[in-house]
């Protein structure tokens, strides 16, 4: 069973890949019976949709598009990011979750 370590870069669906950044704690993703981490895509350059966060060498993260990604579906580890870029992610995970209603 692959586990996926909060903080890794995977890249996930072979036939149209796409690499995404886990954000769910590693103890959740540890869990055998759950299928799925969650993860924001991850993109070279920033596009025109989502909060995008940087995550070095011309990369970002869009944490707008959080989601499910089937631990079945991850392929290879492509990296991680540092403790300092991960809690930049979360402060925009946070900024999006966290705005009140106007």
């Amino acid at each position: 069973m692959i586990v996926p370590r909060r903080g890794e870069v995977w890249r996930a669906y072979p036939a149209a890949p796409v690499d995404f950044l886990v954000v769910s704690s590693t103890v959740y993703n540890e869990i055998a019976s759950e299928p799925t981490v969650l993860g924001v895509p991850v993109v070279n350059g920033v596009g025109d949709h989502g909060f995008g966060v940087a995550i070095g060498a011309g990369r970002w993260v869009l944490a707008g598009l959080i989601g499910p990604v089937e631990k079945a579906a991850l392929v290879t580890r492509t990296g991680s990011v540092d403790v300092q870029t991960l809690t930049n992610v979360d402060t925009m995970l946070f900024k999006i979750l966290a705005t009140p209603e106007r």
